[in-house]
């Protein structure tokens, strides 16, 4: 069983050398994307399973916009050309998180589920009416992309321009954009996909170049892009749910940083990994 753990990070590099430390294993390599805006390249730790992407593949990772994707895809290419390759799964994770699990229990789980993927799906009818779950919506409009990110004037222009279109329950039809003619499927951002999807992928986005275009004007594409992939490949069927326990608070855009009165609850988990933690904030994850 050999794993590609494919690790996007943006801030802390002890901590991102300590996961890399954690996850150290013969049948594990990992592959970094460090947002184009971090600048610690030179402090990872150098060894011959860990990969740090070069300064041409790195993009400047903003928040629910395709540049997500962007990076993820620059971490997918760049394993799955690698002369170490020939990895049976690709694992998407982020440098705030931690596994709850040894190395060598990771690679045993693997072993003993392989052949199936562990994604996050979920249609937008099968996610209720209320307004904020039309996922629907995300992918019926064009939104211009300065329009999408965390900046208060970006929030107040993009729910404005959500009510112009129809608001959240309904698009009217002049402002629906030429869809692809496929069911969009929605889910979180990270992921572990077997070989045989990852190529099936890699080889749709090849062949169908609009794909990607699409998403370039979508929000929050990182959790539709792969998603929708996957349930329209031929191993639809072949899935699971996803290996990282999160903790949100009510009516949050983005889980908790977990502290140690989340580590009993997490240990006892069903997961793998767990996030997000930061060691500034609480390092008592470490004690895993």
């Amino acid at each position: 069983m050999r794993i590609a753990i494919l690790i996007q990070c943006h801030k802390n590099p002890k901590q991102i050398n300590l996961l890399l430390e954690r996850l150290n294993h013969p049948d594990i390599d990992c592959y970094l994307h460090i947002d184009k805006k971090a600048d610690f390249a030179d402090k990872i730790i150098h060894r011959e399973n860990v990969f740090v992407l070069p300064d041409e593949q790195r993009v400047s990772v903003e928040w629910a916009q395709i540049s997500q994707v962007t990076a993820t895809l620059n971490l997918l290419n760049t394993a799955v050309a690698c002369i170490r390759g020939g990895y049976d799964y690709y694992w998407l994770i982020s440098g705030q998180d931690w596994p709850l699990r040894s190395a060598d229990e990771i690679v045993k789980f693997f072993e003993k589920h392989s052949g199936v993927n562990f994604v996050q799906y979920w249609d937008s009818k099968n996610h209720g009416n209320h307004k904020q779950n039309n996922l629907d919506k995300r992918n019926q409009i064009y939104f211009p992309i300065k329009l999408i990110g965390r900046k208060p004037w970006q929030k107040i222009i993009k729910r404005g321009w959500v009510e112009f279109t129809g608001g959240y329950n309904q698009t009217w039809k002049i402002f629906e954009r030429k869809q692809l003619g496929i069911e969009f499927y929605f889910g979180s951002s990270w992921w572990a996909l077997k070989r045989e999807t990852i190529d099936w992928i890699m080889q749709y986005i090849t062949t169908h170049p609009e794909y990607y275009k699409f998403y370039e004007n979508a929000t929050c594409p990182d959790e539709s892009f792969f998603q929708t992939l996957v349930m329209i490949s031929p191993y639809a069927d072949e899935n699971t749910d996803y290996l990282t326990y999160l903790h949100f608070q009510k009516g949050a855009n983005s889980p908790d940083i977990l502290t140690e009165d989340n580590l009993q609850r997490a240990r006892e988990s069903k997961y793998l990994i767990m996030r997000k933690v930061d060691m500034n904030v609480d390092d008592s994850f470490l004690q895993i």
